[in-house]
Parts: C-alpha cells; structure tokens; sequence
C-alpha cells in the first residue's frame, strides 16, 4: 500500500522531470541547429561577396580612372550593380550621404565582411588617398591582385574537387575493373583444379 502510493507520488514528478529535461534538450538541440544553419548562410554570402569582388573593383578602377572621385564612383557602382556586394555598397554610399567620409564607410564594409581581400584593397584605397599616391596605378595593381587572388583559389577548388573525384573511381570503379579481369582467369584455374 505505502509502496503504491509512493509510486503515485514519484511517477507524476519523474515524468516531469523527464518532459522539462526533453524540452531543454529540444531547445538546446535548436539553438545548435540555428547557430550551424548561420554559419553556413554567412559563410556562403561571403563566397558570394569575393566572387562578386572582382567585377566590382575593375569597374571601381575603370571609373576612378575616367576622372571620377571614389565617392562618385562607389555611388554610380551601387546603383548599376546587382547582388551581395552592391547591397553592400548601397549601404555604404548611404552613410556617405549623411555625412560620414568615405573612410568611414570603407571602414564600415571591412567590419561588416570579414574578408582579407576585401579589407586589403579599402586600406590600400585609404593609404593611397592619404599620401597623394596616384589612384589609378593602386587600382591597377589592385585589380590584378584580386584577380590572382580569385585564380588561386578556384585552383584549390578544382584540387580539392579532383581529389573527391578519385574516390568512387577508386574504391569502386578500380575494384570491379580488376575483378572483371581477374574472375575468368580464377574461374578457369578452379575448372582445372577441380574445385
């Protein structure tokens, strides 16, 4: 009697032990699912923003050295371009208008994307707007950077994307090859045994 009663007592309590524990655990489960699901989508915009890179600085450079200012022309770049980088630029070109100076917007898109490429090439335009340096021949140079940059890494890619290529020609392509050579010789030594 005491036993079935203490049972009574204890089950409702384990049970709902059992449904918070369930619901923290479902929760911390999302958390870790969400944080991953971030971090892949920002780590693919920013695949998207170094591809889009190149484009975009050549233009710079194109219209930087058709005489106009680099305020002018990241204005003129964000309103004829499209995708990750011109929203970007939009975003700066905005606080440009309500005052900020263009190295504070540069400075904006290096804290904001967290690429190498891209922060070297704003403080590349910065240095060269600070010491008088002629801004066409920094963005030339720039501009063949960025592109051996880009070249670099889709040759890693395709090293990498080679490499996972070898495994199924490998492990199974390679393997039913030698097989099919080798069963009808192993085949005719078993009639000739006897086995």
């Amino acid at each position: 009697m005491i036993l079935a009663l203490s049972l009574l007592f204890v089950l409702p309590l384990l049970l709902i032990g059992v449904v918070l524990l369930a619901d923290d655990l479902r929760e911390e489960i999302i958390s870790i699912y969400s944080g991953e699901k971030l971090k892949r989508r920002k780590k693919a915009e920013l695949h998207q923003l170094e591809l889009e890179f190149p484009s975009v600085v050549e233009l710079f450079a194109i219209l930087v050295s058709a005489g106009q200012s680099p305020s002018a022309a990241l204005l003129r770049i964000s309103e004829v371009s499209s995708g990750e980088f011109a929203r970007l630029l939009h975003e700066c070109v905005h606080e440009m208008r309500h005052g900020a100076p263009l190295s504070v917007a540069l400075e904006l898109i290096n804290d904001v994307v967290k690429s190498p490429s891209i922060r070297r090439f704003n403080d590349s335009i910065l240095i060269a707007m600070e010491r008088g340096t002629p801004l066409t021949d920094v963005l030339m140079r720039q501009v063949e950077e960025v592109r051996q940059a880009q070249r670099s890494q889709m040759l890693e890619r395709a090293g990498k994307a080679e490499i996972a290529l070898m495994i199924p020609v490998v492990f199974l392509i390679l393997p039913v090859s030698v097989l099919f050579a080798l069963w009808p010789s192993y085949f005719a030594l078993g009639q000739n045994m006897g086995f």
